[in-house]
């Protein structure tokens, strides 16, 4: 077993803008093979583009609530996500997030499967 501390990590503010990600689990940080997982810290009113995984991704919003948005990214279907709660992308769905806090950050753990790092996990922004 390997503990990862996620305040350790360094934050990547580039992969999905403007979040700050911290890749607690991939095959760079442990043997892994099959999944990626991170910590997200969204800051208040920030969102992100829409966009599509070539692998299943899923996320626990840890602190919101938040906005998730999928389907259509021209008229994406808008739904509240109270703290507490899973998400679950498949492969290929266009899905994107948004804080409505003015004030608090939002705050997400998030696992791409069948996928070993980021970089591998088909990141493609659709909107």
């Amino acid at each position: 077993m390997k503990i990862i501390n996620s305040m350790s990590v360094d934050k990547d503010n580039a992969y999905e803008p403007p979040y700050s990600i911290m890749w607690g689990v991939n095959d760079e940080t442990t043997d892994t093979k099959v999944m990626t997982m991170q910590r997200t810290i969204i800051p208040p009113g920030g969102k992100n583009k829409m966009h599509t995984h070539t692998c299943d991704a899923v996320f626990y919003v840890n602190k919101g609530p938040i906005y998730v948005y999928i389907g259509d990214p021209e008229n994406p279907e808008r739904i509240l996500v109270e703290s507490g709660h899973f998400c679950y992308a498949p492969a290929g769905e266009p899905h994107g997030q948004e804080n409505p806090s003015e004030t608090e950050p939002a705050e997400l753990i998030a696992t791409y499967g069948n996928c070993s790092h980021q970089d591998k996990a088909g990141t493609t922004f659709v909107q």
